[in-house]
């Protein structure tokens, strides 16, 4: 079953090489344009990221099924996910100019942490002394109306399952009007098979899994299908703290989740 998986041909290989070489050229064009736009036209800049994001999937054949309607708001929009892999960001990125929030150390990554910082990622610390002032930051980013993309369940999951998710980063939101989706992020199938639990490992990235020999392994498969969907949208102001309201997003977002890999 492996090695169906993992049946990367010659004629593969020239394809995924000959993308590859147009890829790094496009993206040094667009990181030459990033860097100017960001001087003339942000929301120039961010529909360069969007592209970007675009690129890597059309790299790697990902397949992005979007489901649920995406809602519109001048004043700007927390979107929260569930977290299975690094290519969430590229999936989510290709549907929406976002911003994601993540890790500090993500930002010392070779090559990754680079991309994320041109990408306008908000890194943070998840310290609890620095929590007010990263609280702040998206607070300030979603009040001047961009789209923010919170993951709060901390870390990537197995993909089995979703992971318990912490509240603080929500607090950003608590007691507030603002707009808050809830996102589910599935992947359905590898080289046109059922994404099995066996098979999960090769999309998700968890635990002390390499990041080098993860990415190696997810170049060698031919084609990615993932469902993203948008649920219902709800108003922080609706709950009474963060942990309400944590609890809620986190219900709904399990309960779609199974259901997706369930089917």
């Amino acid at each position: 079953m492996t090695e169906r998986i993992f049946n990367f041909s010659y004629i593969d290989k020239i394809v995924f090489y000959t993308k590859l070489l147009i890829f790094v050229v496009i993206v040094l064009l667009l990181v030459f344009f990033k860097y100017l736009s960001d001087f003339l036209n942000a929301n120039f800049s961010a529909k360069i990221v969007q592209i970007f994001h675009k690129l890597v999937l059309w790299l790697i054949n990902i397949n992005v099924e979007k489901e649920g309607q995406i809602f519109e708001n001048p004043k700007g929009i927390l979107f929260v996910s569930n977290h299975i892999s690094y290519i969430d960001i590229p999936v989510l990125g290709s549907i929406l100019p976002l911003r994601f929030v993540a890790k500090s150390e993500v930002k010392g990554w070779i090559v990754l942490g680079k991309l994320a910082q041109i990408g306008n990622t908000i890194f943070i610390e998840r310290l609890k002394r620095n929590i007010s002032f990263e609280k702040e930051i998206i607070e300030k980013n979603i009040y001047n109306g961009e789209k923010i993309v919170l993951f709060p369940e901390g870390t990537t999951s197995d993909g089995i399952r979703v992971l318990k998710f912490k509240s603080s980063l929500l607090s950003a939101v608590e007691k507030k009007d603002y707009v808050i989706q809830p996102i589910v992020i599935t992947y359905n199938t590898i080289n046109g098979m059922p994404l099995t639990r066996c098979f999960k490992p090769l999309i998700a990235w968890f635990g002390d899994m390499e990041l080098e020999s993860h990415l190696k392994n997810l170049m060698m498969i031919v084609s990615i299908n993932v469902k993203v969907n948008f649920l219902r949208a709800i108003s922080s102001k609706d709950f009474c703290d963060r942990k309400s309201m944590t609890k809620f997003l986190q219900n709904v977002i399990n309960e779609q989740y199974s259901k997706n890999i369930n089917r």
